[in-house]
């Protein structure tokens, strides 16, 4: 494991398109790209000029780690069959706050065969953005997953695979403890909302407002990077042949909280949507305690009706101090 995010020599442009030519051989390699329906996705980079910065693009970069529907294994002709190895794929232009999801995501799926065998394959390059009005993103939040940075006058080699192509396209050995550059002013956009604040209000008259307002849709699950709610399902095939899918789920879903003999852990939407806060604000499981929104602001962008947990937690703020 590379344990710092160090920088090399300032950039030169030409050593720099080396780099990301060399990037592409032996990897597939994709890059975010504004389509004419003004979108921002992952596509494959085939051809055109790779990006010199970062964009958010809109579905994140978790769709190539944990797709939406995998097969996980196959039972034919009476024996189980893996998946297939996944291929090597690079993908340039990723935002730092996508790299934090990353890194988020990493911990939880730290022994799942079929998300590290693609992580393992995967080659993760940041660059620099230019903030939106809705990101909120802190460099203090959680470290970063990805193995290059690519700054405006320098980069970084994230990982020991990184620092070994950087090596390889020219770079030199480090010689400035030089930070990543985060954008400014968009960690004091957060809501700092504790524990005690958000405990404490389970009966503010804000779920019940703003879960009349849900929709259920639960798009904003599917555009936040950190969001890895999965259901499993079984397909059988007339030869016999069974599939076990891992699809994505949605805690949004009226049958998310359902259990056998028809107990709904979380009836109604106000309990899914402050079950969802309790998440993005202080995780899960063993990363209780880790803040999982990285404040690239996707989910209000998403969300049909204008939800937005920053302002739900500032009001909880506001009511506790009153």
């Amino acid at each position: 494991m590379f344990d710092s995010a160090v920088p090399s020599s300032p950039l030169k442009q030409t050593v720099l398109d080396d780099l990301l030519i060399s990037l592409g051989q032996n990897r597939t390699l994709w890059a975010p790209r504004t389509e004419p329906d003004g979108f921002c996705r992952l596509q494959l980079a085939r051809e055109g000029p790779l990006p010199s910065q970062s964009t958010l693009t809109f579905i994140p970069l978790k769709k190539l780690l944990l797709p939406p529907r995998e097969a996980v294994w196959v039972h034919r002709d009476g024996c189980f069959h893996a998946a297939d190895e996944p291929e090597p794929f690079a993908v340039v232009g990723v935002p730092l706050c996508d790299l934090q999801a990353i890194w988020y995501l990493d911990q939880v799926f730290a022994d799942d065969v079929p998300y590290r065998a693609r992580r393992a394959k995967s080659l993760l390059v940041g660059m620099s953005c230019e903030p939106g009005l809705d990101c909120r993103c802190d460099g203090q939040l959680m470290p970063l997953a990805g193995d290059i940075f690519i700054g405006q006058e320098r980069v970084w080699a994230i990982s020991a695979a990184g620092d070994a192509l950087l090596r390889e396209s020219g770079f030199s050995a480090p010689v400035l403890d030089v930070p990543l550059p985060w954008p400014e002013g968009t960690a004091e956009k957060r809501q700092d909302l504790s524990g005690e604040q958000f405990y404490s209000a389970a009966d503010a008259s804000i779920w019940a407002e703003e879960g009349k307002r849900c929709l259920s849709c639960g798009a904003c699950s599917v555009v936040c990077p950190t969001c890895y709610c999965f259901d499993m399902q079984d397909e059988a095939a007339v030869d016999g042949t069974v599939t076990r899918h891992r699809i994505w789920d949605n805690c949004f879903f009226a049958e998310h909280g359902e259990v056998a003999g028809g107990h709904d852990f979380r009836p109604g939407r106000a309990n899914r949507l402050r079950f969802r806060m309790e998440h993005k604000f202080f995780g899960f499981g063993e990363l209780r305690g880790q803040n999982s929104c990285v404040g690239c602001g996707r989910c209000r962008k998403a969300c049909p009706v204008d939800i937005d947990l920053d302002r739900i937690a500032e009001r909880l703020i506001g009511e506790a101090a009153s």
